[in-house]
């Protein structure tokens, strides 16, 4: 046998006995009805351990009127999600845009005609039913994407055991003295790749950190200069496949060979961060056009990284988000992402701007500190 199932509860609020009647006879057969003839009383109700899933109250009360109650049940974390209809006499000068603005979900006039107040009491129940359902899901959800990534930490954390082996494998083979120039060859390739895979796992690790707010910033000086040109070197086939110029200028002047900018923070991390960006300018930019990245100094230190692609409308509001792409069908929606991570955990900034007219400019941003 099926159990019956409870009836969901509705809190009318007036201070006329009668009003409380003539709803509470209209409700009774289907709800679950509680009374209260003030705010005070309504208030203690709503916050007991059986509060109701919605209120019906009355505006105007002696003491404590509607507008009043509703504010306190809004200021309140334990009530703030049940539903309020105001219920207010025809003849009434009431500011409707002010009771919705407090948080009412709705009014209804006396004298109640029985099948809108029945209606009315359906339809917000049943939305508030469904946004609690809501909420749980997202719950879940976020319960879910945490156990994920806690998975994956410890496999990518894991993967450095097994890997460690491997480090050692080319320095160990190297003693040998029989070995040809094609396997010392292949002994190097070995060595370069697993240092790779070792510092793609940390940088994933550590990813996760700055996610956190618990990446161990240990800032010393760096010259930003070599490290946008190392950066330039490793995206070279990128920019030479689409016949792409660079330029990297100082205080808007083309840099020397010599040029030197210094800023605090970790090079590593500078490294990643203006990889991405420049990777992420040179895939949006047009051929034969050109990728600058700018160095410049004022009240703070900036670096600009401009190419003649248009961020596209549809990702603008999204751009800096987890795992948004467009266009490319192995992006990841990892680079920008990670670049503002980068950003913030070195103590600086990332916005951009973009438009058709004058392509996108992605600026860091960061304030050097006091001497």
């Amino acid at each position: 046998m099926t159990p019956e199932r409870k009836k969901e509860g509705v809190l009318i609020v007036d201070d006329v006995v009668e009003n409380i009647e003539v709803i509470g006879g209209i409700l009774r057969p289907y709800y679950e009805v509680k009374l209260a003839l003030n705010g005070s009383k309504a208030l203690k109700i709503a916050e007991s351990e059986n509060p109701p899933d919605l209120i019906l109250l009355d505006i105007m009360m002696p003491k404590m009127d509607g507008f009043e109650v509703c504010r306190r049940l809004k200021q309140n974390p334990k009530t703030q999600n049940i539903p309020v209809i105001f219920v207010t006499a025809k003849n009434e000068d009431i500011d409707e845009a002010k009771g919705l603005e407090i948080g009412a979900v709705d009014y209804l006039v006396k004298p109640v005609n029985p099948v809108i107040v029945k209606a009315r009491v359906k339809t917000h129940i049943s939305l508030a039913s469904a946004m609690r359902e809501l909420e749980k899901q997202k719950e879940i959800l976020q319960e879910n994407l945490s156990l994920r990534e806690e998975i994956e930490l410890i496999s990518r954390h894991d993967l450095k055991g097994p890997l460690s082996v491997f480090l050692g494998v080319p320095e160990i083979l190297n003693r040998e003295k029989n070995l040809s120039p094609r396997q010392l060859e292949i002994l190097k390739i070995l060595d370069q790749s697993t240092h790779k895979m070792l510092k793609m796992i940390n940088r994933s690790l550590d990813l996760a950190k700055m996610e956190k707010g618990k990446y161990p910033l240990k800032p010393v000086p760096v010259n930003i200069v070599k490290v946008i040109r190392q950066v330039y070197d490793q995206l070279n086939p990128l920019a030479t496949g689409k016949t792409l110029k660079t330029h990297l200028l100082v205080q808007n002047y083309e840099a020397d060979s010599d040029a030197s900018f210094i800023i605090p923070g970790e090079e590593f991390l500078y490294y990643c961060l203006f990889l991405n960006l420049i990777k992420n300018a040179m895939e949006a930019s047009p051929e034969k056009q050109a990728v600058t990245v700018t160095i410049s100094s004022g009240d703070r230190i900036s670096i600009e990284v401009k190419n003649r692609g248009e961020i596209p409308p549809e990702i603008r509001n999204r751009f800096f988000e987890k795992y948004v792409t467009h266009g490319k069908d192995s992006g990841t929606g990892l680079g920008v992402y990670s670049a503002q991570l980068m950003a913030k955990t070195l103590g600086g900034t990332l916005r951009f701007t973009t438009s058709k007219e004058k392509g996108t400019s992605l600026i860091f941003e960061i304030t050097l500190p006091e001497a």
